[in-house]
Parts: structure tokens; C-alpha cells; sequence
């Protein structure tokens, strides 16, 4: 018997789901003072974002990706700075914003179709299930 793994568009789309939707409850429960409960969510976010930098082949997207993931450590740091009262946790929230504008800017300079490396930043894709 021969197992069927699914295609990388849709190993993809699943990831980028899993990440959002675990990122989105992680940044709710911190607002709403409950940072406790968005600890759970840390790993997923981190482990699927990183997963995602792996799924992609084209360097710009690729870059995008990485600016992505910068993004999601800057949030978590910044979220356990002030939930733990760590400044130095900060420091780390402000140099991955430093990191992930530059993978933006990278991206842009080797891009060969701006609109299309840019697009990626859209966040809660519809997961299509045929």
C-alpha cells in the first residue's frame, strides 16, 4: 500500500494556517492579559515559521519569508519582555525588527517581480480542501 503525501502548495497552505492561526492566539492572549495561555502558542508559531523558510524555493520569497519570521520573534520577544518585566528581552525584539527589515530590503533588491515577492505578506490564506 502506497501512501500519498500531500503536494508542497498544500504541506505549505497547512503550515502557513497553523502559523497564523497560532500566532493570532498568542498576540490575543496577551492582550487580553492573559499572556500565560499565549506561552502555549510560542513554539508552534517559531516551529512552523520555520518550516515555512524551508518550503520555499524562490530567493525573494524566500527573504520575505525570512522578514516574516523575524516578525514573529520580534513579537514574541516584545510580548515576554513586558510579561516578564525583561528589558534585555527587548533588546532581542528590536534587533529581530532590525533583521527583518533587512531581509525585506534584500528582497526587494534581488526581486525580479515586486508585486508578486511582496504578496506574501498576506496573512489567514483560505486553505482550499479538494
Amino acid at each position: 500500500m502506497k501512501i500519498k503525501l500531500p503536494s508542497p502548495t498544500v504541506y505549505k497552505e497547512i503550515l502557513d494556517t497553523v502559523n497564523s492561526l497560532s500566532w493570532f492566539l498568542m498576540d490575543g492572549f496577551w492582550m487580553l492579559g492573559v499572556p500565560k495561555l499565549g506561552y502555549f502558542f510560542i513554539l508552534p508559531t517559531i516551529v512552523t515559521g520555520f518550516l515555512l523558510l524551508l518550503v520555499e524555493k524562490r530567493p525573494a520569497i524566500t527573504l520575505i519569508n525570512v522578514a516574516i519570521f523575524f516578525w514573529i520573534l520580534m513579537n514574541t520577544f516584545w510580548m515576554l519582555s513586558e510579561t516578564l518585566q525583561n528589558p534585555t528581552l527587548l533588546l532581542v525584539a528590536r534587533i529581530s525588527f532590525g533583521l527583518g527589515v533587512s531581509a525585506i530590503l534584500v528582497a526587494a533588491f534581488v526581486s525580479k517581480d515586486l508585486r508578486d515577492t511582496f504578496s506574501h505578506f498576506r496573512r489567514f490564506r483560505v486553505l482550499k480542501w479538494h
